[in-house]
């Protein structure tokens, strides 16, 4: 949870974001709409094309899980990198987009 409280922190240029528990984690959402998520210290974004592309080449996987049967890959959720973290500005221009992917997809 200090993870998730430091987030939150690091980004209130956009909004109020509040941390809920969401499988095991936390999502984070400004107002009604989640565009981020904490699973096992791992911290994941909504992501368009372009930042998921831009995620993977720094090193961010898609989201996956393991079923009994198979393993399920969510290509709309991409991990920050861990190293990447540190640059904040970074992280919120991010997160940013990240925001706006996930309203563009509530619509």
């Amino acid at each position: 949870m200090e993870l998730v409280a430091h987030l939150a922190d690091v980004l209130t240029p956009l909004g109020r974001v509040r941390a809920r528990r969401f499988f095991g984690g936390h999502g984070l959402t400004v107002g009604a709409v989640q565009f981020a998520f904490v699973i096992d210290g791992v911290v994941y974004l909504r992501a368009d094309t372009a930042l998921a592309r831009e995620l993977e080449s720094r090193g961010g996987e898609a989201f996956s899980y393991d079923t009994r049967k198979r393993r399920v890959r969510v290509a709309s959720y991409w991990s920050v990198p861990e190293a990447e973290l540190d640059d904040e500005d970074a992280f919120v221009g991010w997160s940013r987009r990240a925001l706006a992917a996930a309203r563009a997809a509530k619509r």
